[in-house]
């Protein structure tokens, strides 16, 4: 009987024992701390070694005087006769670097002068009248610049003004501000270099006069 009661006891304080330690639920999370006060910053480290300089590069070339690709030719002595009689002559000059490309796009401009009359060194830019005659230019072909004399009342050309012809050929894309690459100058640019007299073009592309 006393064994029995004691296997009772036993089995029963086990009970208790498992009973008291089963984990309850976790309660809920308390509230955060106070955050402590920042540490002192660390010394700063030493600083790295400069790099070693590159050697300088060498120099460019120069560009080229004014405006890139402008084309101009030296003074032409005319070759028209000392007396037309006829109401209009022409003659050919040659401008073996007048391509479709300027014709098109580009400006071409072209000075008459006279060494001899008046102040002796009148430049004039084509077209140009000059008492009864019209002095002018066209382009009908490439690499040649047609050079023409009419009356404008029907009389006798007789003794040409000009003595000398100079062109002066700007590819389109070129302006003056600068290169801005393919296609036509814009009529503005036209305008401004028709306007133009010719010391301010010599100036301007930096032309030999």
């Amino acid at each position: 009987m006393k064994t029995l009661r004691n296997v009772l006891f036993l089995t029963l304080f086990g009970l208790l024992t498992i009973a008291c330690s089963k984990e309850g639920d976790r309660g809920p999370e308390g509230p955060q701390g106070i955050q402590g006060e920042t540490g002192p910053a660390g010394a700063d480290g030493q600083d790295g070694a400069d790099g070693a300089q590159g050697e300088p590069g060498e120099d460019g070339e120069d560009g080229a005087t004014g405006t890139a690709n402008v084309i101009f030719s030296d003074w032409i002595p005319s070759t028209f006769d000392n007396n037309i009689v006829a109401t209009g002559a022409g003659i050919d000059i040659e401008a073996e670097r007048l391509t479709n490309d300027i014709m098109n796009d580009g400006v071409v401009i072209v000075y008459g002068r006279n060494e001899e009359l008046f102040t002796g060194n009148d430049i004039f830019p084509l077209p140009q009248v000059v008492g009864n005659n019209q002095h002018a230019f066209r382009l009908e072909k490439v690499g040649t610049i047609r050079i023409t004399i009419l009356s404008t009342d029907g009389s006798s050309v007789g003794s040409p003004y000009f003595e000398k012809y100079r062109y002066v050929l700007i590819p389109g894309g070129q302006s003056s501000e600068g290169n801005e690459g393919p296609g036509s100058l814009s009529k503005q640019q036209h305008l401004d270099y028709a306007k133009m007299s010719y010391d301010e073009i010599v100036a301007h592309f930096n032309i030999p006069k």
